[in-house]
């Protein structure tokens, strides 16, 4: 079961423009002065959609994962399952620091992927414009698309339950959610909404 809440994200062409209207109207209020109309009237035109983000429930760590691999019927005790995928990270890491491509079957490949500053020319390329090595994990088959055997369950936004429960220690008998800002999937700030919008968001806290 895959919890999901609601966020209303903008999708206008001219997204990043208004998103800069917005500061500029947020710094205007904040300095006490009145924020230009034009801005105004540019926030005006944002046109928003109501998309998923995931919630987890859970983080499971690698001791959690093997010793859920060893009750499905796993001759191997949650140690020593625990020992093999500690050795699997140890050896995927030294594979691909070689520059190799790892292939695990269904689960897919995993290579490397480079980050770097532009250069001028070919020439002015050194490795020293490389900033980032990153892996990239491209989807075996049974996990290119969950949906057919994914099932989903609607429950608030992370930050409508912080303010349901400030508001329950507080005493008080109603909740504005409306300013709540969330694009977590979880703990933490990660995002994983999967809508593919860019922009502020806005929740629905339900």
């Amino acid at each position: 079961m895959i919890n999901y809440s609601i966020v209303m994200r903008g999708v206008n062409a001219n997204l990043f423009e208004i998103n800069q209207a917005k500061s500029r109207i947020k710094k205007a209020k904040e300095e006490g002065k009145e924020p230009e109309q034009a801005d105004l009237d540019l926030v005006k035109t944002e046109v928003q959609y109501a998309f998923a983000i995931a919630q987890y429930t859970d983080v499971i760590t690698i001791e959690k994962f093997a010793r859920h691999i060893s009750t499905h019927g796993s001759v191997y005790s949650r140690a020593d399952i625990s020992a093999i995928l500690y050795l699997a990270v140890d050896c995927m890491r030294e594979q691909l620091l070689e520059g190799k491509k790892i292939r695990l079957g269904d689960l897919g490949d995993f290579s490397i992927i480079l980050e770097s500053k532009g250069a001028e020319t070919a020439d002015k390329f050194t490795s020293q414009n490389i900033t980032g090595v990153n892996v990239l994990w491209t989807p075996g088959t049974e996990f290119k698309n969950l949906l057919a055997d994914a099932e989903f369950n609607l429950v608030a936004s992370r930050n409508a339950q912080a303010a349901l429960l400030k508001a329950i220690k507080a005493g008080q008998t109603s909740v504005d959610i409306t300013q709540s800002d969330d694009t977590s999937n979880g703990e933490g700030n990660d995002n994983t909404g999967g809508s593919g919008a860019q922009g502020s968001d806005s929740d629905l806290g339900n």
